[in-house]
């Protein structure tokens, strides 16, 4: 059942993929390389400490790097600035598709017939619920479209800088890599919880807008039943209800971000113990430059990670 379902949302996103391939390729195309790019500052803020102590390979001056990391952020946000021009129009693209079949389907269906959703089984939405659908869905659905051309930046980047880290020392990188693991193993271990929350809030919230489409659709008969002041309990009963859940998945989010940046000290913290004796040693000495490049990679592997 679980497979089944894994198939349905990649067959929606390959659908939506291929309802504009050529502005999905172009917009592909700029976040690889958007998401890519900063493998090279690295490299060049490498050159830079090795230069101050007459260690580069490439004999370029301390000013012919600066000029030369201006240039590549001066190129990096001209491709951040095309970029968002695509995916603006991507993201807009997409939302207004998926808008417009939900609004397709709400016409289609009959007056008296009720609108049914499935998730874990069958259930009756009101025309309130309807909102969250329109807006969060969407939004969601887009989202999740959207990102798949960074995901596949990152990793290109991740592969990237590996392969860079591995030709300096390795035994360097593989400290490196401990606080990853470390975030990934914590990832596992509170993806059930996420989830609970994230469907917890989702439900809360279909229920307020739902009340709201109720109520408004319903006020001269709760006048003439008198029941104002009963309906008002139950909608403040209703947010309170989401406000509990909204709060608990935002605090559960900043507890994670929160671990995951102690991580990224303890391990350059690692890095810092371990460089102090590989630069006094004599077998496979490590310079300022390497020292610089595993720091400035670890600080941008693990930013990924904040959710």
């Amino acid at each position: 059942m679980l497979a089944t379902k894994q198939r349905k949302h990649w067959a929606l996103l390959w659908q939506l993929i291929r309802y504009n391939p050529t502005l999905y390729t172009i917009d592909s195309c700029f976040w690889i390389f958007i998401m890519g790019l900063p493998a090279l500052p690295g490299l060049i803020i490498r050159e830079f400490f090795n230069s101050l102590t007459n260690g580069a390979k490439f004999g370029l001056s301390p000013l012919a790097l600066i000029a030369l990391f201006l240039a590549l952020n001066l190129g990096q946000i001209a491709a951040l600035f095309a970029g968002r021009i695509t995916k603006t129009q991507y993201r807009f693209t997409v939302r207004s598709l998926l808008r417009h079949n939900l609004l397709d389907r709400l016409f289609k269906n009959p007056t008296a017939q009720p609108i049914v959703v499935t998730k874990e089984a069958e259930k009756t939405i009101s025309q309130g619920e309807i909102i969250s659908y329109f807006r969060d869905d969407a939004e969601q659905i887009e989202e999740n479209v959207a990102l798949l051309s960074q995901v596949l930046g990152q990793g290109i980047f991740a592969v990237i800088c590996l392969i860079i880290l591995l030709n300096i020392n390795m035994q360097m990188t593989l400290f490196v890599f401990l606080p990853l693991i470390g975030m990934i193993l914590i990832l596992r271990q509170a993806e059930t919880r996420i989830k609970h929350y994230r469907k917890a809030s989702r439900q809360a919230t279909e229920k307020v807008t739902g009340i709201l489409g109720e109520i408004f659709g319903s006020v001269q008969a709760i006048k003439v039943a008198g029941s104002e002041e009963n309906v008002l309990d139950y909608f403040r009963t209703l947010n309170d209800q989401r406000r509990q859940m909204m709060i608990k998945d935002s605090l559960f989010k900043a507890i994670l971000n929160s671990l995951f940046q102690n991580m990224v000290s303890l391990g350059i913290g690692i890095i810092l113990l371990l460089a102090s004796q590989l630069m006094q040693s004599k077998v496979g000495q490590l310079t300022v430059g390497d020292f610089a490049l595993f720091i400035y990679n670890l600080s941008f592997v693990t930013s990924f990670f904040i959710i």
